[in-house]
């Protein structure tokens, strides 16, 4: 049962010029979103190689050079995850050994206040000398990140991270896999999980929603990029470790799009779109929401008052 998830920052959250991944911060929101078997949070935490304070190791210096990491992580735009820091970051700094040493896992089990054992433990790094220790010698669960040396590795994009982590915490799936699995197909698709059907072997799943697509309307600048929803169903199919390996989505009939289309247009042409033409926004029965992703959506609101 994993109870704790650590994370390496440089060259795994982050890359070379401390800018993180594609999908880390979207990947981290989901992560931290999952409960354990017995119904509490997923604790996370990062857990870096950083300076060792010049003998004697005083709480000063271990301060000081705390500060500076934290300078580091500022800049990343990742620290808002990993508060409070004081609980949620543990350096080698603090434990006064190097990873993969058993003593700073140990530091920051004791730093979260987290009764867990290392077996109860995952932790997700690009180094695989790290990764071999952890699995062999500490006996935690790890996920290796693709470095530009990595020959072998467990996933290469932040988007596949989700699902991984779910099943090693539950490879019957349960509310993690099912969380995992929309953010897989809201990021990579624009897809809005509403149904999952499970096939045989659990290898394979049918899956209902939302499928958002731009319809090219000509109706004007304001409506060019602006999404609508259709509703689709598709087929995911997942490998042993729980990552993704195809998803295959229907998409809407040219029909479809055209209805879609002409729709857009009535309502741009009858003000009832929020902002879109001259009726008031109050009278006005569909929005344009940004998700945060950055798309633009034709959502309705409210039915037009007779």
């Amino acid at each position: 049962m994993i109870r704790v998830a650590f994370f390496d920052l440089g060259l795994t959250l982050i890359d070379s010029q401390d800018r993180p991944f594609p999908h880390v911060k979207e990947a981290l929101t989901t992560i931290q979103s999952f409960i354990t078997v017995k119904g509490k949070p997923l604790l996370t935490g990062l857990v870096s190689d950083f300076d060792l304070p010049v003998p004697p190791a005083t709480p000063a210096k271990i301060a000081a050079i705390f500060r500076r990491y934290l300078a580091v992580l500022d800049a990343t735009g990742l620290r808002p995850f990993f508060e409070p820091v004081q609980r949620r970051v543990t350096l080698s700094t603090h434990a006064g050994v190097f990873k993969p040493n058993r003593k700073i896992f140990e530091t920051a089990l004791g730093r979260l206040r987290s009764k867990a054992s290392l077996k109860e433990c995952l932790f997700i790094t690009e180094n695989p000398g790290h990764i071999r220790v952890a699995r062999t010698t500490l006996r935690m669960s790890a996920l290796q990140f693709r470095s530009s040396a990595s020959t072998r590795f467990d996933f290469d994009d932040w988007l596949q991270a989700p699902t991984m982590v779910a099943h090693l915490m539950n490879a019957a799936g349960g509310p993690n896999g099912e969380a995992a699995l929309r953010h897989h197909l809201s990021h990579s698709h624009g897809f809005d999980l509403q149904t999952i059907e499970g096939h045989k072997h659990g290898t394979t799943m049918t899956v209902r929603g939302t499928l958002w697509k731009p319809v090219g309307t000509s109706a004007g600048h304001e409506l060019a990029d602006v999404e609508a929803p259709f509703s689709v169903e598709g087929e995911v199919t997942r490998g042993p470790a729980g990552q993704i390996r195809t998803v295959r989505l229907t998409e809407p009939s040219s029909a479809d799009v055209k209805e879609a289309a002409s729709m857009f247009r009535s309502l741009a042409r009858h003000g009832q779109i929020r902002g879109v033409g001259s009726r008031r926004a109050d009278e006005a029965t569909h929005d344009i929401e940004t998700d945060d992703q950055g798309r633009r959506k034709l959502v309705r609101k409210r039915f037009r008052a007779v």
